[in-house]
């Protein structure tokens, strides 16, 4: 068993506190000291990190400066994404103080998933809910922005920039 006590906020909200002890054994807490990069833009990236203590900012470089995207707190979360889908990082994240992270891979939430199917479906229920709320973030984002995702077919993307004012 790990020595942390995760918290029961985020993606962690629908587990028990016994459950929350459980999991904590199927994955590996860190501390990070102030400034450090924890996950870079464009790297892989397999984790799903926990904030335990801390603040963390994530941040895209772009033309030669850091945007600032995000700040995270205790009981946030990032790498929700590639636990289930690894492969690179969207953005970076580093230590705005000392923090302290809790995180696992896909391999040992597949363990945990196969130990402990009910306490599973609840950690799948909390990380739906951070995919489902950041999508929703994104699209308001994009409908604000009236941006046209590169995704759409010409057809869709010619019906969009006809009803751009």
């Amino acid at each position: 068993m790990a020595d942390i006590v995760l918290p029961r906020r985020g993606p962690l909200a629908y587990l028990e506190e016994e459950v929350l002890a459980l999991l904590s054994g199927y994955g590996v807490s860190h501390l990070f000291a102030k400034d450090s990069v924890i996950i870079r833009q464009d790297e892989r990236q397999i984790n799903l990190y926990i904030v335990i203590s801390g603040r963390l900012e994530v941040f895209a470089p772009a033309e030669g400066r850091d945007i600032p995207l995000a700040q995270l707190e205790p009981g946030d979360c990032i790498g929700e994404v590639a636990i289930f889908e690894p492969g690179d990082a969207s953005a970076s994240v580093r230590a705005l103080e000392d923090s302290r992270l809790w995180y696992l891979d896909a391999g040992n939430l597949q363990s945990f998933l196969a130990q402990y199917p009910h306490a599973g479906c609840g950690l799948l229920l909390g990380i739906n809910a951070i995919l489902s709320q950041r999508l929703q973030q994104a699209n308001k984002q994009i409908k604000s922005s009236q941006i046209v995702p590169g995704f759409l077919s010409v057809r869709a993307r010619r019906a969009a920039a006809s009803t751009t004012p």
